[in-house]
C-alpha cells in the first residue's frame, strides 16, 4: 500500500514538471508571439555566454506547449538553431547574422522554459546542444548509454524513484518538489540503467505537519532554495523488484533574466503550415558544396597523345 502511495504521489509531482499542479498542458503554434519571445530570450541569452565560435540564430521551431494559471504561463518551446558568421562576443544580434553555410556545422536543438507573469518574462532553463554528426564509418556503440526524450513515458518511474530517494536524502525541515528534467541516458547493462539530471524546489509542505509530498504542496515564493539532483536508477522489471537507486544533489544559484528587445517584424516565420509546428527555417541553409576542377584541357590532350605513341613507333 505504501508503495502504491509513493507511486501515486510522485505522479502527481510528474505532472507538476509539465508546468503546473495538475494544470492542463496546451500546444501553441510555433508563430505565436509568446513563443517567439522565447526564442529570442534563449539566443540572446546563450549568445551572450558563448566565448568562442559563432553566435547561433533559429533555424525551426519543433514544438511549443504551455501551461497557465490566474498570473503566472510557462511557455516551454523546442527548437533548432545553426551557427552564424557572427563571432562570439561581437555587436550583432544573431536576428542580422547568416548561417555559416559548411555541411560538416551540426544542428543545434534548444530545449527552453519560460515563464511569463504580467509585463515580466523570466527564463527558467535552457539547454542547447550540438546533434552528433552522423558516419556511416562508425557501428553503434552496443551498450552505451544513449540519450532519450526528456518527455519519453518510460523515464517517469526511475524518476519517481529518484524523487523519493532525493527527499530521504535532502535534511531539511521543508520536503523539496519536482521542478524540470534536464538530462537524461539509458544504457543497457543487466536490465536497463537510466541517469537522470533534474531540478528540486523548497515546497512549503514541512516534515511536521505532512508524512509525505502531496498536491497540497507548492513551491516556495520567497525564501526559495533549488537543488541540482543526479541519479542512477537501475531497473529489471522481469525480477519485479524495486529499482537501485543512487541520488546526489547540490544547491544552484538561480537568476532572473532580464527582456531582451524583439526581432523587428519576425516576418520569416508567417508562412507556415496548419498546425504551424514545425515552423519554416527562419533562413535557407544552402551547404556550400566543393566542386574537383575538370582536368587540365592541355595535360589531357598530351596524355592521349602518349597513348597513342607504342613501341613500333621507335623502329621506324
Amino acid at each position: 500500500m505504501m508503495r502504491d502511495k509513493i507511486l501515486m504521489v510522485f505522479a502527481l509531482a510528474w505532472l507538476y514538471s509539465s508546468g503546473g499542479h495538475g494544470q492542463t498542458v496546451i500546444k501553441i503554434p510555433c508563430d505565436d508571439e509568446s513563443v517567439k519571445n522565447v526564442v529570442n530570450l534563449t539566443l540572446s541569452t546563450h549568445n551572450k555566454i558563448l566565448t568562442e565560435g559563432g553566435q547561433l540564430a533559429l533555424y525551426k521551431i519543433l514544438a511549443a506547449t504551455k501551461t497557465q494559471n490566474e498570473s503566472v504561463e510557462v511557455v516551454f518551446v523546442r527548437f533548432t538553431s545553426r551557427e552564424t558568421d557572427c563571432p562570439a562576443g561581437g555587436d550583432k544580434v544573431w536576428y542580422e547574422c547568416d548561417y555559416l553555410q559548411q555541411t560538416d556545422k551540426a544542428i543545434i536543438n534548444c530545449q527552453v522554459k519560460v515563464q511569463f507573469e504580467k509585463a515580466d518574462q523570466k527564463l527558467l532553463l535552457h539547454d542547447c546542444t550540438a546533434e552528433p554528426a552522423a558516419s556511416s564509418k562508425v557501428a553503434p556503440c552496443l551498450g552505451c548509454p544513449e540519450k532519450i526524450d526528456l518527455h519519453h513515458e518510460e523515464l517517469k518511474e526511475p524518476l519517481i524513484y529518484s524523487l523519493s530517494k532525493a527527499n530521504g536524502i535532502v535534511k531539511h525541515n521543508h520536503f523539496f518538489i519536482f521542478r524540470d528534467l534536464t538530462f537524461a541516458t539509458k544504457q543497457v547493462v543487466a536490465g536497463f540503467r537510466y541517469k537522470l539530471q533534474f531540478l528540486i524546489e523548497k515546497s512549503n509542505c514541512t516534515r511536521a505537519e505532512f508524512k509525505v509530498v502531496t498536491e497540497e504542496c507548492h513551491p516556495m515564493q520567497e525564501k526559495t532554495e533549488v537543488l541540482q539532483c543526479n541519479s542512477t536508477v537501475d531497473v529489471a522489471p522481469w525480477r519485479h523488484e524495486r529499482p537501485e537507486v543512487h541520488v546526489e544533489c547540490e544547491t544552484m544559484v538561480t537568476k532572473s533574466v532580464a527582456r531582451f528587445k524583439r526581432p523587428p517584424g519576425w516576418s520569416p516565420i508567417r508562412k507556415v503550415k496548419p498546425l504551424n509546428c514545425p515552423s519554416i527555417p527562419w533562413r535557407e541553409f544552402k551547404p556550400v558544396i566543393v566542386s574537383i576542377a575538370p582536368p587540365n584541357t592541355t595535360e589531357s590532350s598530351q596524355a592521349e597523345a602518349d597513348a597513342a605513341f607504342s613501341d613500333q613507333d621507335l623502329l621506324s
